[in-house]
């Protein structure tokens, strides 16, 4: 499943002449992925409640996560999106250098329809059963999408300061998708961004949880750094699996064994996979852990930015160097590729992900060595209470028809 560091490299000098691949956060981004939407992870935020906003700030509480999965779900179709029955969606900690897990979250659905939790002729219905650690267990209903013209409001689960949300959303990326894929794909080259968000108009699922901070980092454990580079030992990231998982099935749930499980997807960073990861190697990234990825991939990511360079800089020659000097701040971010948590550091990419950052911005001004840089979208609208994406997007009931935005929550 996992390939060394010579296979790796050898490969990827085979591939960086070829066409690099899209870039939309983790939107679709493996073959394997495609065949499976509703465990399709598309971006992970992490932020704390309340906000941290200075330097040095005292630890806030809580701690939100929020994953999203079905990528560019279409608002007309809004009550047939449903989250994987036989799936695992787990959100992985880590206080470690090395990335190995020491606490997680679990996810784990029934499936769509009428029983025992929304027996006949009551409207159809889905479960889930989320395991925190400290052995808190909530159950609930997922929040079913609608057609009609206002949303269903959000079902919100509590067990004492843990909150737990899941169900349709609007997608709160925004990225000018066209225009990277014009500038990547162009020959010669050229920058040709166009300031239209792709994502604009579509609706996610989303599992969002809010609970104390210390439950996954303990006190003192991800003070971290700002220089050189900037670092901590703490982080989250996202993996799915598929297989024969019930939510009833405790003992099953609890082992997490190969032998019923195989992963899907995972992602920490936005665009690790779909920006410096060649193609053919996609799902074998999809499949591994962070803790491999100096070994696996660090190589990779390194000339798939030497391709980028040597593409781009001779449009800029004043501004450019190579190698890249932004080389070292990447690589702090993306290897191992964990979303990381510094607890006395502001909110705010790279230190978690808030739902406004622009984050494909600061990638891609790093990447293609262009400060400043923005492709012109505009952040979406969102919520200031829990679950803070906004509300999924609805078909209007009367004429003219359109698509609007809803209201918060």
């Amino acid at each position: 499943m996992f390939k060394r560091f010579e296979f790796v490299a050898i490969a990827a000098a085979a591939l960086v002449s070829y066409a690099l691949p899209a870039f939309a956060a983790d939107h679709r981004d493996a073959p394997t992925i495609d065949d499976y939407s509703a465990i399709d992870i598309n971006d992970v935020f992490m932020f704390r409640d309340p906000p941290c906003t200075t330097a040095k700030c005292s630890t806030s509480p809580n701690l939100v996560i929020a994953l999203s999965t079905q990528a560019v779900a279409d608002p007309l179709f809004g009550s047939s999106y449903h989250f994987q029955e036989n799936a695992l969606y787990r959100l992985n900690f880590t206080t470690r250098k090395d990335a190995r897990p020491t606490a997680h979250i679990d996810f784990v659905f029934s499936a769509f329809g009428n029983g025992p939790d929304c027996p006949s002729p009551q409207p159809a219905c889905q479960t889930y059963k989320a395991i925190f650690p400290n052995h808190v267990v909530i159950d609930g209903f997922a929040t079913q999408g609608t057609s009609a013209a206002t949303h269903n409001a959000p079902v919100v689960e509590t067990a004492g300061d843990v909150k737990v949300f899941a169900g349709p959303r609007e997608d709160p990326f925004f990225f000018d998708l066209v225009g990277f894929n014009r500038t990547i794909g162009s020959n010669p080259a050229a920058v040709s961004f166009t300031g239209v968000d792709a994502f604009k108009g579509k609706n996610i699922n989303a599992i969002v949880v809010e609970f104390p901070v210390n439950m996954v980092f303990p006190q003192n454990t991800c003070t971290g750094s700002t220089t050189p580079v900037f670092s901590t030992p703490c982080g989250v990231w996202a993996v799915t699996y598929l297989g024969n998982v019930q939510t009833n099935d405790n003992a099953r749930f609890e082992e997490h064994s190969d032998e019923h499980l195989r992963q899907v997807d995972r992602m920490g960073n936005p665009a690790v996979n779909t920006a410096l990861i060649p193609a053919a190697l996609k799902d074998a990234f999809n499949f591994g852990e962070p803790k491999n990825d100096p070994s696996d991939f660090a190589g990779v990511i390194l000339n798939q930015i030497a391709a980028l360079d040597a593409k781009f800089c001779p449009l800029h020659p004043m501004d450019c160097k190579t190698p890249n000097p932004n080389i070292a701040i990447l690589a702090s971010v993306a290897v191992p590729d964990i979303l990381r948590f510094a607890s006395q550091q502001p909110d705010g990419y790279p230190n978690g992900r808030q739902l406004a950052d622009r984050t494909t911005d600061i990638l891609i001004s790093l990447i293609l060595e262009l400060p400043g840089f923005t492709d012109g979208t505009s952040v979406k609208t969102y919520c200031s209470m829990f679950p803070f994406l906004g509300p999924p997007l609805q078909l209007s009931g009367t004429s003219p028809f359109e698509v609007n935005p809803q209201s918060c929550p």
